[in-house]
């Protein structure tokens, strides 16, 4: 396969033509999905247009969808064109181009939860150590590499982090850097031979990681086992036999589907796939790892934000929008969510106290859903962190 998922695998295993052909295919997928690229045929006839120019409205702006029932886990998802899918900054420059509507007198508001689902697990599985970590405000990727090296959490964080004149701070930076891919493979259930293959990593290295991951927050690894106990029990219930045809062969399978229950009553439903059991060395119906380790924590952490972004709203509808007699539609407008942030596009007038505003209803809302349906994660911190800037990629902290 030549698809763009191997060429990255195979770029980060060493391979140089494959970290070329990646570049290439990511400039090309910057042309023909941000920008706008003609397809001609033989004619010299437009065949196909590409591209997310093609959707500015007479307005000048790009009026996308977010879509509410389209993705497993309740996340919103975003259409025509998916402005969920910016590249990250550093990549590209395609952020550049999203100025607010104000002009030289708007500013673009990103307000952002940090480390959402790792804060969601450590709220909803009450790893004690996770927690201490979190509350003290701990570097979790210098406390895995410490736990790795064997090395004080101390001495490994002002080398890579704190003292950039260390003769060892590079090293020790790059060493960071190099345990992040690894780490947020593990938080979505991955296998030592999964994290191996997505990171570039040896099997022996994901092991060792994940040894250590399960030292360190055996909680929060454990509770993994809670969530596959009682979707096991609910999908030995007579309700949860199913039956399907396969769509290749026709022949018929049995499959069962269980749920793990939030607290606030979402219910999360798991099906059996065909899976290969080492121990059996036979093909078997079972539960998804990766499913039963994440599906219900990205669904857990957006319900979180969800219910956020409505406080947020009526909050907009109380102030009415900032509207005065220059701008009778209102001086800010919510504009997108991308997973766990918040967009708003406001006037210069009053970008700080929006942005403010939105940053402490995110965090308190954790208080409210303890409140009001049934939770208890309020002792955990929730921290969130806004920024604003003239376009989308030139942003400065808000304090």
């Amino acid at each position: 396969s030549t698809s763009s998922e191997v060429l990255e695998v195979l770029a980060k295993h060493g391979f140089e033509a494959a970290d070329k052909l990646s570049r290439m295919a990511s400039l090309e997928k910057d042309n023909s999905t941000y920008y706008r690229s003609v397809e001609y045929d033989k004619g010299g006839n437009v065949k196909k247009v590409k591209g997310m120019l093609q959707y500015v409205q007479p307005d000048g702006i790009i009026h996308h969808s977010l879509n509410l029932c389209a993705t497993a886990t309740g996340r919103l998802s975003s259409s025509n064109p998916n402005l969920q899918n910016l590249p990250r900054d550093g990549t590209s420059r395609v952020k550049e181009m999203f100025e607010s509507r104000f002009g030289k007198a708007g500013r673009i508001i990103e307000v952002d939860y940090s480390a959402l689902e790792v804060v969601m697990l450590a709220a909803l599985s009450g790893d004690e150590n996770l927690l201490e970590q979190l509350i003290k405000g701990t570097d979790m990727h210098c406390l895995r590499l410490a736990a790795k090296l064997g090395e004080p959490y101390e001495e490994v964080l002002h080398k890579a982090v704190q003292n950039q004149g260390h003769p060892e701070h590079k090293r020790y930076k790059q060493m960071r850097t190099d345990i992040k891919p690894p780490s947020f493979a593990a938080q979505y259930g991955a296998s030592a031979e999964g994290i191996a293959y997505a990171t570039g990593v040896s099997v022996e290295y994901a092991k060792e990681f994940l040894e250590t991951e399960a030292r360190l927050f055996p909680q929060s690894i454990a509770f993994r086992g809670v969530v596959r106990a009682e979707v096991e029990r609910t999908g030995e219930l007579p309700e949860g036999l199913h039956r399907e045809q396969d769509e290749v062969t026709g022949a018929w399978r049995i499959y069962r589907r269980g749920y793990w229950q939030a607290p606030g009553g979402a219910r999360y439903s798991f099906r059996q796939w065909p899976q290969w059991n080492k121990e059996l060395r036979q093909r078997v119906m079972d539960y998804k790892d990766t499913q039963i380790a994440n599906y219900w924590n990205q669904g857990e952490a957006f319900y979180l934000m969800a219910v956020a972004a409505g406080r947020v709203i009526r909050w907009l509808l109380h102030v009415n929008f900032f509207a005065n007699e220059e701008f009778p539609q209102g001086r800010v407008c919510f504009i997108n969510n991308v997973h766990d942030a918040l967009y708003l596009d406001a006037h210069e007038s009053v970008y700080r106290e929006v942005a403010l505003m939105v940053k402490s209803i995110m965090e308190t809302t954790p208080k409210y859903m303890d409140e009001r349906l049934g939770y208890n994660i309020s002792h955990v911190p929730f921290p969130a962190a806004a920024e604003a800037g003239k376009n989308m990629m030139d942003k400065e902290h808000v304090h």
